[in-house]
């Protein structure tokens, strides 16, 4: 008598037991992948803002290279200007 009522009980923990395993099993991808999606994302968002600081910084490269390009292209000129002055200046 004691070993029939003693079946059930011990039957039930092992099932309780696997289906705690399997449960287990089946969330902790799901909860890893999660973790490596939003891990992927703020790694691409960093990538982005690391990125667009980096062409800021390339923007105002520019804009300091272009007022300085105008400069010489006006100084160029200017001298130019002066060269054909003292070139005509001699001849009368």
């Amino acid at each position: 008598m004691c070993l029939s009522s003693s079946e059930p009980f011990s039957n039930a923990p092992t099932r309780l037991v696997v289906y705690l395993k399997t449960q287990t099993h089946v969330r902790i991808p799901r909860l890893s992948r999660r973790r490596r999606m939003w891990r992927e994302e703020k790694e691409m968002e960093m990538e982005n803002i690391r990125l667009y600081m980096e062409n800021q910084h390339i923007i105002q490269e520019n804009e300091k290279l272009r007022k300085k390009a105008l400069l010489l292209h006006q100084e160029n000129k200017a001298l130019f200007s002066q060269l054909q002055t003292k070139q005509v200046s001699p001849v009368p």
